[in-house]
């Protein structure tokens, strides 16, 4: 007994017991730690948001560039604008592709546009596909209508 009382006592000495001013280190460290992290994030999502300006401002290039080269070339039927808008998806992979060129990151041109050329087709066909449906059943109404005899004409 008289050893495990002074075992007592000497792990007392050794371990000190909770103080208030330990939970107040350990609320601090707690807040630094979530600081840390929110400014990780702050840090990530400012990264992020620059890297699509810089993306945009190239594909505006490209698309200007584009615009120019085609007017020049013969007769364009667009305004600036309305072209930009028309070939957007393809300057933000031509501004996506130059800002991977320009910091150094691993691209393959010919591969990932001949990629990207087989994604609008598809793209392309599906609208066709709904934009033709849409055609058909419009058509469809109005000959339902005509066959019912409430045409508006």
């Amino acid at each position: 007994p008289k050893a495990y009382a002074q075992a007592i006592e000497d792990y007392k000495v050794r371990v000190p017991s909770a103080q208030p001013q330990d939970e107040w280190l350990a609320m601090k460290q707690k807040e630094l730690d979530e600081s840390a992290m929110d400014r990780k994030n702050r840090i990530k999502e400012e990264y992020e948001q620059k890297k699509t300006d810089e993306i945009e401002q190239i594909a505006r290039e490209w698309a200007k560039r584009e615009y120019f080269r085609k007017a020049t070339s013969g007769d364009m039927p667009y305004s600036e604008e309305e072209y930009i808008k028309s070939v957007w998806e393809r300057a933000l992979f031509e501004g996506d592709l130059k800002y991977r060129m320009l910091h150094g990151q691993e691209t393959d041109e010919r591969k990932e546009l001949a990629e990207f050329k087989v994604k609008q087709e598809k793209k392309k066909a599906m609208m066709l596909e709904r934009a033709q449906a849409s055609l058909n059943e419009a058509l469809d109404e109005e000959d339902d209508l005509v066959k019912s005899g409430k045409d508006d004409e």
